[in-house]
């Protein structure tokens, strides 16, 4: 029970793959226009934005090189490895899988995952929440560019003018949302450190909700357990790069003198990538087309190393 209790969210993101691909129609019609997947969006990074400690980052502009490094690692090294590795793999790994590959590779760390362990393994929390803060601002624009950028080579690229959409839509149902709520946390800050625990299974919940209705839009369609047989690959593909990125992580902080503190921030928050910013994020770049369920594969697979 206890174990339960703790890895509810896990156990939670399997059920929700397995429920949408049950009941496919069924969350396709919950999701009319888009309309219900856009206000689960907005209502989540309304309660990051109360729940973002933005006094806390504000002080920690001092180790400049941890954020640089942690910064380059998440926009330009994990990408720049997946991108090469997936010219050696392309023959190997499912087109549409890799795809969902090069998504994961441009999207910005997790929130709280990466805070949480770094903080109990005595490395520099404060660090953490700035670096994991700015990624994830970030990453509004520059996740989709990149991705964008990458994909230039398949044909799947957005024409400059949706591209410039897709970066609108995502300022309005993220970004605004963020800065709403840091200014309600203004007035309600106490609250929303007193509840954060609550707050945080809410929007746990919520992604839930979007992976839920990714999924199934996409198990609609009669190729989509072909893409679940061919698994097996490229999640132990993920599974080793995410221990070599760590392994870089280290090798990197050690390179640059970075305090102890500082190396454990960078093994933890460097390599992670978050599903929180990455359903939505996903969900609306791949807007209107099929290999949205398929796209998000990589990436809660990879959420659990």
């Amino acid at each position: 029970m206890r174990w339960l209790k703790k890895n509810w969210f896990l156990v939670g993101l399997l059920g929700t793959l397995l429920l949408a691909s049950i009941f496919a129609q069924f969350g396709a019609r919950l999701n009319p226009g888009g309309w219900t997947n856009r206000t689960i969006v907005i209502v989540l990074f309304l309660i990051t934005g109360l729940t973002l400690p933005s006094d806390r980052i504000i002080q920690d502009l001092a180790t400049p090189r941890l954020h640089v490094l942690i910064q380059l690692f998440i926009f330009v090294l994990a990408p720049a490895y997946f991108l090469t590795a997936g010219l050696f793999f392309k023959d190997v790994l499912d087109g549409q899988l890799l795809i969902g590959i090069y998504a994961l590779a441009v999207l910005p760390t997790t929130v709280s995952t990466c805070i949480v362990f770094t903080q109990s393994s005595g490395g520099n929390a404060t660090g953490a929440v700035f670096n994991a803060a700015l990624a994830n601002t970030a990453g509004i624009f520059l996740s989709p560019l990149l991705l964008s950028l990458i994909l230039s080579s398949t044909g799947r690229a957005l024409p400059m003018e949706q591209l410039l959409s897709t970066i609108r839509s995502l300022a309005l149902n993220m970004l605004v949302p963020i800065v709403v709520g840091q200014l309600l946390r203004l007035w309600i800050k106490t609250w929303a450190t007193t509840n954060r625990k609550r707050l945080g299974i809410i929007s746990n919940s919520l992604i839930l909700g979007v992976v839920f209705l990714a999924f199934a839009k996409t198990a609609a369609n009669p190729d989509f357990t072909r893409y679940l047989s061919a698994l097996p690959g490229p999640v132990l593909y993920l599974a080793v790069s995410h221990i070599l990125l760590v392994v870089l992580g280290i090798l990197l902080g050690r390179a640059l003198r970075l305090s102890p503190a500082d190396r454990v921030t960078a093994m933890f928050v460097a390599p992670q990538k978050t599903l929180a910013l990455g359903a939505p994020l996903l969900t609306i770049f791949f807007a209107g087309q099929d290999i949205l369920g398929v796209a998000l594969l990589p990436l809660v697979f990879y959420h659990p190393f």
